[in-house]
């Protein structure tokens, strides 16, 4: 019956939110989520035909557990992006920072998968600073794996220091962290990206860019991605007014600068192979 309810609740959605759907800026996402609650609701095949519905052409996708990424990934291996999320249960995402069996696991999965990143993960203030994340760094090292990071700024800034030489992305911009923190890793870490995804702050009251987000923007305009975070099933139910409204930003922007944030970044971050 639960399945029943989400997957009536995505059809609507979806019929009304059609109208979102014009002028379709194409979107490559970097922060899609399929999890265990929505593999019986939503078939493979049809959560990727939502996206393309949506102009949306490749994604990363990490999953709890991380079956959900290689689900979507074996349905369209030219569209999908998987992502190895270091947790492989609910549970396990508040303590994996700290699980003497992280490494084993990540191992063990890569093996299976052939996963492009790790994350996105949750880990905030010191719980960066452990044993297992460094083992964890070691193993994206090895396998040249961008990090997909849920953090707070003490959480960021121990990654970025603990992971010099890689690839970081900040989930959703750090949240509310102020815009100059942000302005500053970016001006210190040449790896350092922010994806956008329920980012606080950007907009005014009108719905338009602020000046200091447009300015961000404009000048660090290879260093952001965008991304719906599909994180539960009303995301996924809502994804054509999320698609509109990311978008209804991005044209706020100069056409080569939307373009670069909207897909050009993931693809040089995610070359297709």
């Amino acid at each position: 019956m639960k399945h029943r309810r989400i997957f009536f609740l995505i059809l609507i959605n979806l019929f009304v939110g059609m109208a979102y759907a014009e002028e379709n800026i194409e979107i490559h996402d970097a922060h899609i989520h399929y999890d265990d609650d929505m593999w019986k609701a939503l078939p493979a095949a049809d959560a990727l035909q939502m996206l393309k519905d949506q102009n949306i052409k490749r994604v990363l996708v990490s999953s709890t557990p991380t079956e959900g990424a290689a689900i979507l990934y074996a349905q369209d291996s030219d569209m999908v992006i998987p992502m190895l999320r270091p947790y492989d249960s609910w549970r396990h995402r508040y303590f994996w920072y700290k699980d003497p069996e992280l490494k084993n696991y990540l191992l063990s999965q890569l093996k299976e998968v052939p996963y492009r990143g790790i994350g996105e993960f949750h880990v905030f203030g010191k719980n960066a600073d452990t044993v297992q994340i460094e083992e964890m760094i070691q193993v994206a090292h090895e396998y040249k794996l961008p990090l997909h990071a849920h953090t707070d700024l003490e959480g960021m800034t121990i990654l970025l220091q603990k992971a010099q030489g890689l690839v970081v992305m900040w989930a959703h911009g750090g949240g509310d962290v102020p815009v100059k923190y942000l302005r500053n890793f970016l001006e210190e870490d040449p790896q350092f990206y922010i994806e956008l995804s329920l980012r606080e702050g950007m907009l005014d009251e009108n719905e338009e860019l602020t000046a200091e987000w447009k300015q961000l923007l404009t000048k660090y305009h290879t260093r952001f991605l965008t991304g719906m975070d599909t994180y539960k099933p009303s995301r996924w139910a809502s994804l054509p007014e999320t698609a509109f409204e990311t978008r209804h930003w991005l044209k706020q922007l100069p056409e080569e600068i939307a373009a670069d944030i909207a897909r050009h970044n993931l693809n040089r971050l995610f070359p297709k192979q």
